[in-house]
């Protein structure tokens, strides 16, 4: 399923949800402030690194877990299954 980026005008916060093709345009929920969000257009993220100046949190829906990651903050540590033997 492709992923499209949306940014909220609220809070600044820009982000990537996967989504089927025929609600891609529709409003989407920000996923820290709740408000709608519109979809915005960005070149293709192949060769472009991150700007190292920019501390903003960026969400993404990675399996839709709904966590957040920001530069240099916390850990990101691997939650125990809870099939996996102790």
């Amino acid at each position: 399923m492709p992923r499209y980026d949306y940014k909220c005008d609220a809070c600044a916060t820009t982000f990537d949800v996967e989504r089927t093709m025929d609600v891609a345009s529709e409003p989407y929920e920000c996923p820290f402030c709740g408000d709608p969000s519109r979809r915005v257009f960005t070149m293709p993220r192949l060769l472009i690194k991150p700007d190292p100046n920019d501390n903003r949190p960026v969400w993404h829906a990675h399996g839709m877990f709904g966590h957040s990651h920001a530069p240099g903050r916390g850990f990101h540590g691997r939650r125990k299954n809870a099939f996996e033997d102790e």
